[in-house]
């Protein structure tokens, strides 16, 4: 079995080119999408409104763009909320990636910015890293548009994450994405190619 990870910066095509390998047959694991269940979980809310206090609420639950105001513009605060909830995360990932070897799939895409974010070089538990370029001003337009921000908040949003060029050394793939969703397909499915031949 091979365990890819899927990373690039915010906005930068992460989603789409996920879609592509679902499209293929291939499992995608979407660490935000577990980000956002490990945030429901009440010992982690309450955990969060102690740090933060109930005006992080909305309807009873963690409002993410609040706490994205918050963490997005302080360091500090992102560090905490991270500590708080990457550990669980990454349980459920492996988790799943247990579940799903019994089943016998033999690729698996981890679908995460934070894949590198930290370290320079690749995680033992990944055979590979996809990494996915594309122009800072696309992404900014792309978070405007999808998230309703301002120019001032996307970029600060983006500049909050690593530069992707820097983990340029850890990828074994690279898409450049510049908004062309035809060459973006293109590139990936040679990616698929290329992984679905070694796993043969």
């Amino acid at each position: 079995m091979k365990i890819i990870g899927l990373t690039g910066g915010i906005a930068s095509g992460k989603t789409e080119v996920a879609k592509i390998f679902q499209k293929h047959g291939i499992y995608v694991i979407n660490s935000d999408e577990i980000g956002h269940r490990v945030l429901s979980k009440s010992e982690i809310k309450e955990k969060i409104i102690g740090i933060y206090g109930k005006d992080v609420l909305k309807d009873g639950q963690i409002d993410r763009d609040k706490l994205g105001q918050i963490v997005f513009s302080n360091p500090e605060e992102r560090n905490r909320i991270n500590e708080l909830i990457h550990p669980l995360v990454i349980a459920d990932i492996m988790n799943r990636i247990q579940q799903v070897q019994q089943q016998g799939v033999e690729i698996i895409i981890i679908e995460s910015a934070l894949i590198g974010e930290n370290e320079n070089r690749l995680p033992e538990w990944l055979n590979g890293i996809i990494l996915i370029i594309c122009p800072e001003e696309i992404r900014i337009q792309r978070l405007m548009s999808s998230r309703k921000l301002s120019y001032e908040e996307a970029k600060l949003r983006i500049q909050s994450q690593r530069i992707p060029e820097e983990k340029l050394s850890m990828a074994k793939w690279v898409i450049h994405n510049n908004g062309n969703f035809t060459k973006l397909e293109e590139e990936t499915e040679k990616i698929i190619k290329e992984i679905s031949n070694v796993v043969r």
